[in-house]
């Protein structure tokens, strides 16, 4: 029996019929579109680890460490004192005088303190020293309250060695004022004074005084312009 075949349709304004999507493996488990869309729901879950993050537990039990090591040392910090990451390396017999509300940041490299016996290290009120500082002492060096040191600053009282023979080693102390800022990398020598509000650019390197109220760069570092601020302004 022969097969009659139909033929094609000639009319050209026959609609089209849309061809059917082509099939996937997943298909049988497709998200829907309004659960795709729609924002994630915040249960106790999420609150909760909200509060985990602001309670800082990591970082409070760094701060009750570091309490305790200055604690055996006869040292007590003042009120609010706080230690973000690594907790602080002290080393040597001196003493170490903390203000209240300073900060040591050691999240990247923990704050280096280093006092010899009969040295004075002093951190006022609201003292910011942030990764990778390094404070060497001597003598004595002094922090002024509000004052903000950067990421890998070096303060150091001493040269160590002698420069040349017949030569002693230089020993002199070192003091910032109120509300310094520090730039990173900054390094300050032996017996440099730095005047309040005073501004050092970035890699500087500080071998005398700096007066008040003035930005300092370069190496050595020297004057670069002044700071426009009233006498009681605070860097935030």
């Amino acid at each position: 029996m022969a097969t009659h075949l139909a033929p094609a349709s000639t009319d050209r304004h026959a609609p089209a019929l849309p061809l059917p999507p082509a099939a996937g493996p997943q298909d049988w488990q497709t998200t829907p579109r309004a659960a795709v869309d729609a924002p994630p729901v915040v249960g106790p879950s999420g609150r909760l680890a909200r509060w985990f993050t602001a309670l800082q537990p990591r970082n409070r039990l760094a701060t009750l460490a570091t309490r305790l090591a200055l604690r055996r040392r006869g040292i007590v910090p003042g009120h609010r004192f706080f230690v973000h990451g690594h907790r602080p390396r002290l080393i040597g017999k001196g003493q170490i005088r903390i203000g209240a509300r300073v900060n040591l940041r050691g999240d990247v490299a923990p704050v280096r303190i280093e006092v010899a016996r009969g040295a004075l290290v002093t951190l006022a009120d609201r003292a910011f020293l942030n990764a990778g500082v390094q404070l060497i002492c001597h003598s004595a060096i002094e922090i002024g309250p509000h004052c903000r040191i950067g990421p890998d600053c070096v303060l150091c009282d001493t040269n160590h060695h002698p420069v040349h023979q017949g030569d002693g080693v230089r020993v002199a102390p070192i003091r910032l004022g109120r509300n310094v800022w520090l730039g990173r990398g900054v390094i300050v020598l032996p017996g440099v004074t730095i005047g309040d509000h005073a501004v050092v650019a970035a890699g500087a390197v500080v071998t005398q005084d700096i007066p008040a109220a003035q930005v300092w760069r370069g190496n050595p570092a020297s004057f670069a312009k002044a700071v426009r601020c009233a006498p009681d302004f605070i860097r935030p």
